[in-house]
């Protein structure tokens, strides 16, 4: 072997010095950065999940109101029949409390949806002043059980008195 002079002495150091820090990026920092990476998005994400759980705790109430709002919408329990009943008497209970007379209420048939949806279908004649009516039209959408009106068709019967004949096609929903 000859001996290197001073060029090439400097040139294989400086080879081997390249050499050495390229198997220290690939085999010792390489795999350390990864990992860092690979932690910060972790602690980003569980960032993220803190944040939205605060905002789950921060709106603690109004999801609590209105899981008991729709706790009540499943409440129809029964047979089919004991629904359209417990429907029925929701409707004759608002109603009553409107100051709305009832002419005539019956079922007109159960409809099953997908989705393990079925609406009761209840025809509704009734007579009384427009402010019974809108009171009565707010009581049926402030419900605890889901109902929906379907039609409705006014009429006037009395216009001294403003009497008005309401005929109604009320839906009432429940979730199986």
């Amino acid at each position: 072997m000859r001996k290197l002079n001073s060029k090439e002495k400097t040139l294989v150091i400086s080879i081997g010095v390249l050499l050495i820090l390229f198997v220290l990026k690939i085999f010792v920092l390489g795999p350390i950065y990864d990992k860092t990476s690979t932690y910060a998005q972790e602690i980003e994400q569980a960032k993220l999940t803190m944040r939205k759980y605060m905002a789950l705790e921060h709106n603690r109430t109004e999801i609590l109101k209105a899981q008991k709002q729709i706790e009540g919408y499943s409440s129809l329990k029964g047979t089919d029949e004991d629904k359209s009943a417990m429907v029925m008497s929701k409707i004759e209970a608002e109603a009553r409390r409107s100051k709305l007379q009832i002419s005539d209420m019956n079922s007109a048939g159960v409809t099953k949806v997908k989705g393990g949806v079925t609406l009761y279908r209840i025809n509704l004649s009734s007579e009384g002043q427009l402010k019974n009516f809108l009171d009565f039209i707010s009581g049926i959408e402030g419900a605890n059980i889901l109902l929906q009106v379907e039609k409705i068709n006014l009429s006037v019967k009395d216009e001294n008195i403003g009497l008005l004949k309401i005929d109604l096609v009320i839906l009432g929903v429940a979730f199986t």
